[in-house]
């Protein structure tokens, strides 16, 4: 009998668990789940699912981990997917999945921010590493994953000598998310996606924790608070085009500050930014891949961006002053 294409999900927070669910509902895969901090409680019980796309049911994984060291102990994994939050001021994250790693293996990042490859592809540099961009609305409290209504995923080979070897790889994996109702597009170049979702990402988040609480509508309905976010949009915009070369795809109808603000505000649900989570749980914040590497890249561009710096100091003051 021929064996399933294994796949490792290391995190199980929000976005790990989403996506290794609609996996877990494939028999063309099978799926693995690292999880630390929650371990027991998904061991045990597993997620509790509320989704507007698919419905409400419960997930239990059918294989469990608490370490990438036990995870290591079971076999090698075709698909490494890392859902791990980047924060590369506390921890390498290529480093944290060495040990599942081998020459078979096809890395998918799904994380947020800008420069998150480049750890792993100075760590394994003849290793496929996908660079992928989840657009969705997800949570994870209490046990509970609340899912919204849409779920895509933009991927794309980062090193464009992978490419066509390792094209039909990834192929099948899209393929599997695709017959489970999320839609999964393959891009050569998946920056201009990356630096699409970093629209909202690089503004909302930092600007969140300096409102200290505010969701994103109560920000972009604020017409102070509004004007600082589309300031800081209009950097990315800029930053973004000079270094991609191209223009953002427009996911979700955001083509400039403005209809970004606009599209946050027809949001029905509150939504609170994870670095503002972050910040009020006294844990660090994913400021270096939301600011601090962008701001690198504008200053070997020529770029200004003087909010995104502005930003990027308070927040590290504010991670600073937790053990105050």
């Amino acid at each position: 009998m021929e064996l399933k294409p294994r796949v490792l999900i290391v995190g199980g927070g929000a976005i790990g668990a989403l996506f290794g669910w609609r996996l877990s509902q494939s028999d063309k895969v099978s799926v693995s789940l690292v999880c630390r901090s929650n371990y027991t409680e998904v061991k045990t019980r597993g997620y509790l699912v509320d989704s507007a796309q698919f419905g409400k049911g419960v997930y239990r994984p059918k294989s469990v981990f608490q370490s990438i060291d036990e995870a290591s102990l079971c076999g090698s994994y075709d698909y490494v997917i890392v859902a791990l939050k980047a924060l590369p001021n506390i921890y390498d994250c290529a480093d944290r999945v060495a040990r599942v790693i081998t020459p078979s293996t096809m890395i998918m990042l799904f994380q947020n921010g800008i420069g998150i490859e480049d750890p792993f592809v100075k760590r394994f540099p003849l290793v496929p590493i996908v660079s992928t961009v989840s657009f969705v609305s997800v949570k994870h409290e209490n046990g509970v994953l609340k899912h919204g209504g849409f779920s895509m995923l933009a991927s794309g080979i980062h090193l464009p000598e992978h490419r066509l070897a390792y094209a039909d790889k990834l192929q099948f994996i899209c393929d599997v998310f695709g017959e489970q109702g999320v839609s999964s597009i393959i891009e050569q170049d998946i920056q201009p996606y990356r630096w699409q979702k970093h629209i909202l990402n690089g503004s909302t988040n930092p600007v969140s924790v300096i409102c200290n609480g505010a969701s994103c509508q109560q920000m972009a309905k604020n017409p102070h608070c509004r004007t600082l976010l589309e300031e800081t949009m209009a950097e990315i915009f800029v930053l973004g085009k000079k270094v991609t070369g191209r223009a953002f795809p427009g996911v979700d109808g955001i083509v400039d500050p403005e209809s970004a603000t606009s599209y946050i505000k027809s949001i029905p649900v509150p939504v609170y930014t994870s670095m503002l989570v972050d910040s009020q749980c006294k844990r660090p914040m994913e400021r270096d891949v939301i600011l601090k590497n962008p701001i690198a890249l504008a200053a070997q561009h020529g770029v200004d961006v003087p909010h995104m710096k502005a930003l990027y100091a308070m927040v590290t003051m504010i991670e600073e002053g937790y053990s105050k």
